[in-house]
């Protein structure tokens, strides 16, 4: 479990947009990668070439960047809950987080494997890399709506954690 701390750190806060915007970037560019993947004729797959290397690169970048937070929690660790948060809330919380980090690793390494065809599983991995999209977008709706539920209904500057780092 990660150690108590006053707040983010510089690095956290601008690690963790950037996953935001690389993660929005995926979503909106996927059709390049999936019509790469299903070319058959040469124009076909250089037409989308660009924007296959793009779902490529970003997707590597979000793999290095998770593991990166992942390490800056361990040695920064990371707020507290706010105070008076109910235990329910507190795990959901921990259980989401957990899962958003599962999936933001686990889902380049399924699309490294998907591409790469490796040992002849790219079914699999491509249905298991289409279902973590889901289960990610899932996660982020439930960050969203507890990081929302936390700043505008408990009042309790949860966002403002995000975007103010600690000296």
């Amino acid at each position: 479990m990660a150690r108590p701390s006053a707040g983010y750190s510089r690095t956290q806060i601008v690690l963790h947009w950037a996953v935001v915007l690389l993660i929005l970037q995926q979503y909106l560019l996927r059709d390049g990668i999936v019509a790469f993947y299903d070319a058959e004729m040469e124009a076909a797959l250089l037409a989308s070439l660009p924007l296959a290397v793009a779902h490529i690169g970003a997707g590597s970048l979000i793999l290095v960047f998770a593991v990166w937070r992942l390490v800056l929690r361990n040695r920064h660790g990371v707020p507290p809950p706010p105070e008076g948060s109910p235990a329910w809330q507190r795990l959901v919380a921990r259980l989401t987080h957990t899962g958003i980090y599962a999936a933001l690793i686990l889902l380049p390494v399924t699309g490294l494997l998907t591409w790469a065809e490796v040992y002849r599983v790219s079914d699999i991995t491509s249905e298991a890399h289409e279902m973590l999209q889901m289960v990610l977008l899932g996660l982020i709706a439930l960050h969203v709506a507890g990081a929302a539920y936390g700043q505008f209904v408990r009042r309790t500057d949860v966002i403002l954690r995000m975007l103010r780092p600690v000296p």
